[in-house]
């Protein structure tokens, strides 16, 4: 494989990353819709599935955040390894 081979690969896997975080982005925005939309309807309520839902949604953030972070900082080393190269 040569050293053009590679960089088009990373600049490949570059592009894939970007459209992976358009992808998660758009389920960010929906799953804070969802979220907006439980609070409301279970809004004070004690219940055990209540808390449950809130935890697992509050969660489901956590991992979109983490997702979206894990992207940069990969899309990050593509960029500066493929800069490396010339």
């Amino acid at each position: 494989m040569s050293v053009g081979d590679v960089k088009a690969t990373l600049r490949d896997g570059t592009l894939s990353l970007d459209q992976a975080k358009a992808t998660i982005e758009r389920v960010g925005d929906r799953l804070a819709e969802v979220r907006r939309i439980a609070s409301a309807t279970l809004h004070d309520s004690q219940h055990p599935e209540a808390q449950k839902a809130r935890k697992a949604l509050a969660d489901a953030a956590r991992e979109v955040e983490l997702a979206l972070r894990r992207i940069g900082v990969a899309r990050g080393h593509a960029i500066a390894f493929t800069n490396k190269l010339g």
